[in-house]
């Protein structure tokens, strides 16, 4: 092109076009809130059929069926569906394996509506409850992810948000005995905290910047204990908004009671 036409100027517009995918409009987000209540349809459906003895592929076409009917045609990516030490494997996509009384199921699921993505994450106690162990691991898991949720709002460094999931996880894991010291976190928290979404799961974008209103973003810490078999991830979808932030995902089961309330309730209904 430039033989052809010198005067012609020619430019990389991917940085330009990566920044503005990082602003979200209203009709961007109202396609993202489509996927999220999609995903949730999927994750109480999972929720209702787990059981032991299920096979992984069983739980994901439980999701892909709710998928099917709810609209959508495609997966946001690949569906995690790790039981017991195959949720320590960050990226287990094999979903082929048969889950066992007592352990835990991570799900990593997310729905594609029309272009646009969800990513939301959670771990189910096949049983329908949490051991005591299991419960005190979720609910250090959870604190990291309420207190990042809390923490974003405009000019907040993206990397903050990590510095705080490690700062959170790295105490409580002190107190549950697994480590003796803030370095040996890795052996238990090996990925960041967050990641842009939108029209790709992991949206493109820069990620050395701080937050501004229009942002979408994962919050997804993690506790990963390959010795005892427990994998233990909670992720959410969050907007940055003018003070603070919006959960788009807010309502789907999250808490240790509001899951065995709705697995027992499952459980007695079939």
């Amino acid at each position: 092109m430039r033989e052809q036409y010198p005067v012609l100027e020619v430019h990389n517009l991917y940085r330009l076009v990566s920044r503005l995918r990082m602003f979200k409009s209203q009709e961007e987000i109202a396609k993202m809130k489509r996927a999220i209540e999609i995903t949730k349809d999927g994750i109480e459906r999972i929720a209702s059929h787990m059981r032991p003895g299920i096979n992984e592929a069983e739980l994901e076409a439980h999701f892909s069926f709710n998928l099917r009917v709810s609209g959508s045609k495609h997966y946001a990516f690949d569906p995690i569906v790790a039981g017991g030490a195959r949720a320590t494997v960050l990226h287990y996509e094999d979903n082929e394996q048969v889950v066992q009384d007592g352990e835990l199921v991570l799900i990593d699921i997310g729905a594609e509506f029309d272009h646009y993505n969800a990513d939301i994450t959670r771990t189910l106690p096949v049983s329908g409850t949490f051991s005591e162990r299991q419960k005190s691991i979720y609910n250090l898991v959870l604190k990291a992810e309420l207190e990042v949720i809390k923490a974003i709002k405009p000019g907040i460094p993206f990397a903050n948000l990590n510095e705080i999931t490690k700062q959170v996880l790295a105490e409580g894991c002190k107190d549950l005995g697994l480590i003796g010291n803030d370095q040996e976190l890795a052996n238990f928290y090996y990925h960041g905290v967050s990641h842009g979404l939108g029209l790709d799961t992991h949206d493109v974008g820069d990620y050395n910047i701080e937050l501004q209103p229009g942002m979408v973003l994962t919050v997804e810490p993690g506790i990963y204990i390959t010795e005892e078999g427990i994998g233990i991830r909670i992720e959410d979808d969050v907007l940055v908004t003018a003070d603070g932030c919006e959960v788009l995902s807010e309502g789907i089961l999250k808490t240790v009671d509001e899951i065995e309330a709705f697995m027992a309730k499952a459980n007695a209904a079939r």
